[in-house]
Formats: C-alpha cells, sequence, structure tokens
C-alpha cells in the first residue's frame, strides 16, 4: 500500500523557493557653473550613451520660481539642445511648474506631470531632467519613478537646500492626508548637477535655508564642519561665495557618506539618523501652510531639540548658547509661533506631529539627538514638559539673542 501523501492532499506541506539578488547603484553628484555652457561638458556626458543610434528624448521640467529668477534661462536651454541634437532631443516643451511646497501639496502636478510624458512619446530609455529646489525635484522625482515603472532622472538643484541635501539623496514624494511625504518612492537619479550661478539669483531666504540642513548634519556628524559654521555665519549670512560652496558640498558629502554606508540607504528600519530636528520641523510646515520654509522649520527643530538634548545633559549649557547663537547669527530662526499651536483638546500640534513622524518611519519611536556636537544617540521617548519648556527658552532667546559671534575676512578653513 503506497502511503504517500501528495502536497494537494496534505495542506501542512510547504515548498519555499528562496530569492536573493543585489543591485548596485551608482551616481555622480557634481559641481559646477553655467550648466547649458555649450563648452559645459558636464550634462551631455551624462545624457549621452555609447553606441546610440538616435538622439537620446529628454523632457525638461522646471520650478517657475527659477525662470523667474532666470528669464533667459529657457532660451539657453533650447540653443544647448540645439547644439547637442546629433546625441540628445528636446522631446517636449519644458514644462514649468509652481516652485515650493504646492507643487507636492496634490497628484495634479504629477498627473500633469507624467501626462507631458506620455505626449512626448518617451520611452523607458529617455531621461526626465528636474530642475528647481527640493520641492520640485520631490515631484517630478515621484513621476519619473511610476512612468514606464521608472524613467532615468536628472535632478539639477537649484537652491541651497536641494544642492546640500534634498536633491542629492534616494527619496521622492508628495504631502497627502495633512502629512509631509506621505505618499512616495525611494528611487535614484542617474546624476545630480549642482550649478552654482542659480544661487546667486535666489531670494535671501531660500539662500539661506539650506544653512539650517547643514548645521543639523554638523551638530550630529562633524564638529569641525560646525566650528566652520559657526566661525563664518557673517559670511554666510552675506552669501559669500566661498563660504556657501564650501558649506554645500561639505554638507553634501556627509549626506552622501551616510546614504552609501549606513547599511539603511531605503530606511527599512525605525530610525533616520539624519533627521535630527525634523519631527517637529515637519508639522511647523504644515501648520504653517508651508508659508515656513523648509530650512526655517528645520532651524526651529534644530534650537528645539537641542534645548531637549541639554536638559538631558547631552550637551552643556556652553553648547547650547553656541548653536542658537550661531543660527541666530546666520539670519535663521529659533522660534515660531507655531511651537504654540493646540488642537482642540489643548495638546500641543507638533506633539500630533511627532506621532506622525513615528508613522512615517514604522516601527518604534526613534529620533536623534547630539551627544555632544559632532557625536549622536538615539532616543525613544519625548518628555513634553521638557519641550514646553524649550518653546518658551526658545521664545524668549529669539526676542534678546544676546552678543552675536561676528566673524570677518576669509573663509576660515578647518
Amino acid at each position: 500500500m503506497n502511503n504517500k501523501i501528495s502536497l494537494q492532499e496534505d495542506p501542512t506541506q510547504e515548498t519555499t523557493i528562496p530569492l536573493k539578488f543585489d543591485q548596485s547603484y551608482h551616481y555622480p553628484v557634481c559641481f559646477t557653473r553655467d550648466i547649458f555652457n555649450t563648452s559645459n561638458p558636464i550634462l551631455i556626458k551624462t545624457l549621452a550613451v555609447e553606441n546610440q543610434t538616435r538622439p537620446r528624448k529628454i523632457v525638461v521640467m522646471i520650478d517657475d520660481a527659477l525662470t523667474r529668477q532666470n528669464p533667459q534661462l529657457l532660451n539657453d536651454i533650447a540653443q544647448w539642445f540645439e547644439y547637442h541634437k546629433d546625441l540628445v532631443c528636446l522631446a517636449w516643451k519644458p514644462v514649468v511648474f509652481p516652485g515650493g511646497e504646492q507643487v507636492k501639496n496634490s497628484w495634479d502636478h504629477v498627473h500633469r506631470a507624467t501626462k507631458a510624458m506620455d505626449d512626448s512619446d518617451i520611452d523607458r530609455h529617455g531621461v526626465l531632467i528636474a530642475m528647481g529646489g527640493g520641492a520640485l525635484l520631490d515631484m517630478a522625482g515621484l513621476s519619473a519613478s511610476i512612468f514606464h515603472r521608472g524613467i532615468q532622472l536628472v535632478r539639477i538643484p537649484t537652491t541651497t537646500l536641494a544642492q546640500n541635501d534634498a536633491g542629492i539623496g534616494v527619496k521622492n514624494g508628495i504631502n497627502q492626508y495633512g502629512k509631509k511625504n506621505c505618499i512616495g518612492t525611494f528611487y535614484l537619479p542617474i546624476a545630480v548637477i549642482n550649478d552654482y550661478n542659480f544661487l546667486e539669483t535666489l531670494p535671501f531666504e531660500h539662500f539661506i535655508g539650506g544653512v539650517a540642513e547643514a548645521f543639523k548634519i554638523a551638530l550630529i556628524r562633524d564638529n569641525a564642519f560646525f566650528l566652520f559654521l559657526e566661525e563664518n555665519c557673517a559670511l554666510l549670512k552675506q552669501r559669500d561665495p566661498k563660504a556657501i560652496e564650501e558649506t554645500i558640498e561639505r554638507c553634501a558629502r556627509l549626506h552622501l557618506h551616510h546614504i552609501a554606508h549606513s547599511g539603511d540607504p531605503f530606511e527599512t528600519g525605525s530610525s533616520r539618523p539624519l533627521d535630527y530636528g525634523h519631527w517637529s520641523a515637519h508639522k511647523l510646515e504644515m501648520l504653517s501652510g508651508f508659508t515656513m520654509g523648509h530650512g526655517q522649520a528645520v532651524s526651529v527643530g534644530i534650537a528645539l531639540d537641542s534645548y531637549y538634548a541639554w536638559q538631558h545633559s547631552l550637551i552643556s549649557r556652553a553648547e547650547l548658547d553656541r548653536i542658537i547663537t550661531a543660527l541666530i547669527n546666520c539670519g535663521l530662526p529659533v522660534w515660531s509661533e507655531y511651537l504654540e499651536a493646540t488642537d482642540t483638546s489643548g495638546r500641543l500640534e507638533i506633539e500630533n506631529g511627532l506621532e506622525e513622524f513615528r508613522q512615517h518611519l514604522g516601527g518604534r519611536l526613534t529620533f536623534t539627538m547630539p551627544h555632544g556636537i559632532g557625536e549622536k544617540c538615539e532616543r525613544h521617548e519625548m518628555d513634553f514638559d521638557i519641550v514646553r519648556q524649550g518653546i518658551a527658552f526658545l521664545e524668549k532667546a529669539c526676542c534678546d539673542p544676546g552678543k552675536n559671534n561676528r566673524s570677518t575676512g576669509g573663509v576660515k578653513q578647518r
């Protein structure tokens, strides 16, 4: 008698076919000037491929603030493509989108972006070039990642914040359901090209906002970088080219090192080590209706978390004072009225924001704190009595910042 039972007859039996494969990622982050000058080879080297048999189709999407600040830009783009017409083809007239968070606040612009790609008949071997601030890059990157299940993406960040942080990473997204970046993808560009010339026409708040991200990463990763920022506050506020270029490149290097070597570039765990000061910043942006820039919100978040770190003996009072003074001396805020906003039950809105931050990460609440300037640690519980004390402390610091630490002369190297 044959007692063998088939898989169909015995539901306890399982068949598992394991699958594992590795994917290598590579993209350059370049720093240059005058990207659409036909003598500048960076962009054409990025777009042209070996043994191509016809011009490669390209779609360009641009932040409208960028076109207003640089009225010759669209003409420069047209002339550049005409010069390189044997290798690349501008498949559709450049698509201009609103700048700032409004471009991320609904699906409408994603639909418009994907419709433009479809109308251009671009295929998976084509390229989307996204030019603008971090918000435009986020929306365009999301659009590129879902069209044809992903077409190649080149980012040209044009703000300080985008060049040293938002435009060089692996994330894309839009805001939904009252939450920042609730919808998004991890999708890598084939290149990021930073053109310093675009910084010269930025309004001051957009220029200086990105410096907050430099403070963020310096405080938890690089004491020497913090000293550089602290000593060059006056020059950064004066928009000194050498000071801002070194700030951007050092900040970008630290971010890229984390992406490449942290072991978790796609944030599968419960921690985002580079989001110091961000749990409150994201909520402040939403509460302000995005009238507060991301960099300014991060600056306030850094100040609040620095107070919290002092109360937990993670930094000294002298270090707290140095952080607050440096932010103020750069022209960045350390307090906002939105810190005091409450919901109908009297609960601080930023406390609600902390839970939204946890949900966005998943798993256990984890937030980064400095452990001395230049080192980091992680915490898992937030004491909102201390947060309230910090809000009051920062309001006073905002109104009475004390003596400014001013620096003069050339950029001080570290």
